[in-house]
């Protein structure tokens, strides 16, 4: 007879509540936001409203682990392995509704209002402990919605106030305050104060006629995992992440549990809840080059395969041991791929900090494996900075030509990556003349030649892509370029200056303006009743793209926001005055479109030549 593994039983949350629910460390923060907080405040009002309320409200299931450590004897804890999301929020709406109760001094002694109490909090000794909530979180909201709870404790009138004035330190800590405040707002605008009886009815019902399954686990808890996956690959669809950690806990012993439960709990704190990502561009950077996603059938093959040799052992166990030790103590790698400062910390050259910096910046993906393979290895002493910075900048030129100028596919980029990643696999390592030399061959290859590049500049709506313009013009206008000598000097403390406070102290403007009087120095206005362009005499437009009479808009995108019509400026004197340093040019004689295609060109030609030229082996 099969050993029972599972042992169902049908709460209602009032049972549930009487134990408490520790969300493990590596189980993933809470995610509800206010759409799903909505559909189940939504449900829950309907079935207390209506003629069969006294059939309940099912909510699903939820798979719970008996910890064996019960409190005085009495309180079990359980570990949560599934429903952590429905019992997070559930303890939310019941803070809310203690709040709102314990603002009604008439209510203070009603069994209700003891019944949500106990529900929250457990009692030992008949007396109610503060430091045993019913649900503890443990990743990155845990001290938010641990001070959330206190402050019911011991303000519960307070906790209103506590959510408009809390500080939140993360987008998770902004779901635990902000889907308490929905919930407040909702009961709000269904329950009058004429009608505040209605609070301590909901709470009633809340507790006695909400059900559960909850699913008890009685197995070893190296099975938990594997049993998990088998449940959620019958039913709703878990994340990649989810289903890959259910896939390596199965694989190790359970003297490891401990260790790398903690390590993968910290992963998604340190990571902000970016595991899959990192995961993902680590697998790219050391082991294997995939063109999508990795799913957990594809990593259970990567497992089979590189895995084992990336570990050079034949045990399955073993090799994503060493995967999980090598991301927990690389981590702080992952985490500069979206910091320019801290990348800077590691390979200090100003060069290398404004291109990484527009790196960052156009949020490009594609770079991510290798960029991070550059920063491990540079400081592993493995790679030497200045191969570095030139492999860096070169990439990161490539894929701004490619996606951003030229406008390509993101998925057109995937196979140079490829080979990229394929030549560090061979040579275990970075090799700067190789990767030079893929950059050229790709550049050839797409067709992306200097009048092609140019072409583009000159076409693009460059007003519209704010950040790729802004750098642009700063790369621009921190290139001095010799006309005798035929070369060209950068500042790129400069450039990285004006693109890095950007907003704070210079701005984007038009040259000629986007909206001039009537009797201006323009060529040019809008038709306000028509919002049509008007045509003065002796304008120099060109009459294949500008005509009288055509939509204002489109004029805007096809002329006004051409690149050399827009120039970078100090929003304010002030600012001026106290970067002397940084010198920007006047165009107040600036009116003509002669004048925007002149500079456009001269534009396209400094940073196409010069500015973004390949380097030279």
């Amino acid at each position: 007879m099969a050993q029972k593994i599972l042992d169902p039983n049908c709460w209602s949350l009032q049972d549930v509540f009487k134990s408490i629910y520790n969300v493990p460390v590596y189980q993933r923060p809470y995610s509800w936001d206010k759409e799903q907080v909505e559909v189940l405040m939504n449900d829950l009002w309907d079935a207390f409203t209506s003629e069969e309320k006294n059939d309940g409200y099912f909510t699903g299931n939820i798979i719970i682990y008996d910890k064996k450590d019960k409190i005085a004897g009495l309180i079990t804890k359980y570990d949560i392995i599934d429903g952590q999301q429905r019992l997070t929020t559930f303890s939310l709406l019941l803070m809310v509704l203690y709040s709102k109760i314990m603002s009604f001094k008439e209510y203070k002694d009603d069994k209700t209002l003891i019944d949500v109490r106990s529900a929250l909090w457990k009692s030992v000794e008949r007396q109610i402990r503060k430091d045993l909530r019913t649900v503890e979180l443990n990743s990155i909201e845990k001290e938010c919605f641990a001070k959330l709870y206190d402050c019911c404790f011991d303000s519960p009138t307070k906790i209103h106030k506590h959510c408009k004035e809390y500080k939140c330190s993360s987008a998770f800590d902004e779901r635990i305050i902000k889907n308490s405040m929905d919930i407040w707002n909702f009961l709000d605008g269904k329950i009058s104060k004429e009608k505040k009886v209605r609070y301590l009815d909901f709470a009633e019902y809340i507790l006695n006629y909400v059900q559960f399954i909850a699913i008890g686990a009685e197995c070893p808890k190296t099975k938990v995992f594997s049993m998990f996956e088998s449940i959620n690959s019958k039913g709703k669809k878990l994340e990649d992440i989810d289903l890959i950690k259910t896939y390596i806990f199965s694989k190790l012993d359970e003297d490891s549990y401990s260790t790398y439960l903690n390590k993968w709990g910290e992963l998604i704190k340190r990571t902000q809840d970016h595991l899959y990502d990192y995961l993902y561009n680590y697998i790219k950077a050391y082991i294997c080059f995939y063109r999508q996603n990795i799913s957990v059938v594809n990593f259970k093959k990567i497992c089979r395969e590189e895995l084992l040799a990336y570990a050079d052992t034949k045990d399955v166990g073993s090799a994503l041991k060493k995967l999980l030790d090598d991301m927990y103590e690389r981590v702080e790698f992952y985490n500069m791929l979206n910091s320019t400062d801290s990348a800077y910390k590691i390979i200090r050259d100003a060069r290398f900090r404004f291109f990484y910096n527009l790196f960052v910046e156009l949020n490009y993906q594609h770079p991510k494996a290798l960029l991070l393979r550059i920063l491990i290895d540079v400081n592993e002493g493995k790679l030497n900075k200045k191969d570095a910075v030139d492999v860096a900048v070169e990439t990161i030129k490539y894929v701004m030509k490619f996606l951003s100028i030229d406008n390509r596919d993101s998925k057109d980029a995937i196979s140079f990556f490829q080979n990229v990643m394929k030549d560090i696999y061979e040579h275990n390592g970075v090799q700067r003349n190789v990767i030079i030399d893929i950059i050229k061959a790709e550049l050839l290859k797409q067709g992306m030649l200097p009048e092609k590049l140019k072409a583009d500049i000159g076409s693009y709506d460059a007003y519209s892509q704010n950040r790729l313009t802004v750098s642009l013009l700063a790369l621009y206008e921190s290139t001095e370029f010799d006309e005798k000598k035929g070369k060209a000097k950068i500042s790129y403390d400069q450039a990285y200056y004006i693109v890095n406070t950007f907003s704070k102290t210079f701005s984007l403007d038009h040259l000629l303006v986007q909206t001039p009087k009537k009797d201006s120095k323009y060529m040019y206005y809008k038709d306000e009743k028509t919002n049509l362009l008007v045509l003065k005499e002796n304008s120099d437009f060109p009459t294949d793209r500008v005509t009288d009479g055509m939509d204002y808009e489109m004029f805007k995108r096809l002329i006004l926001n051409n690149i050399g019509n827009l120039r970078v400026y100090y929003r304010d004197k002030n600012s001026s005055r106290g970067n002397k340093m940084i010198m920007l040019p006047e165009y107040s004689d600036f009116c003509t479109y002669a004048q925007i295609k002149e500079r456009c060109n001269r534009i396209a030609d400094i940073l196409i030549d010069y500015s973004l030229a390949p380097i030279e082996k």
